[in-house]
C-alpha cells in the first residue's frame, strides 16, 4: 500500500472513538537503520493520554495500529 492511498484515511482510537485527523495530518518516525515505521505523531484533539508526547500530538507506536481499512485507520491507546 502506498502513502498516497492511505493519506485521506481518518485515524480513530477504538478505545473511546476519538478522532485524530487524517494520516496527512500525522508525522511518521522511522528507524534510521532499517527504514521501518516506529510510530506516528497524530493530532491530539481529545486531551491528555498515556501516549502524549508533547504539545498537541500523540505518539502512537506502530504496534498500536489494529487495522487499516478502506476509510479509517484504527488504533488502540492504552487505558
Amino acid at each position: 500500500m502506498r502513502l498516497s492511498e492511505i493519506g485521506d484515511k481518518e485515524i480513530i482510537d477504538i478505545r473511546d472513538g476519538s478522532k485524530h485527523g487524517q494520516l496527512w495530518d500525522a508525522e511518521m518516525i522511522f528507524d534510521e537503520n532499517t527504514g521501518e515505521i516506529k510510530s506516528l505523531l497524530v493530532p491530539d484533539f481529545e486531551g491528555a493520554s498515556r501516549f502524549r508526547k508533547s504539545g498537541d500530538y500523540l505518539q502512537l507506536p506502530w504496534q498500536s495500529i489494529l487495522k487499516i481499512g478502506d476509510e479509517i485507520i484504527i488504533f488502540q491507546s492504552s487505558l
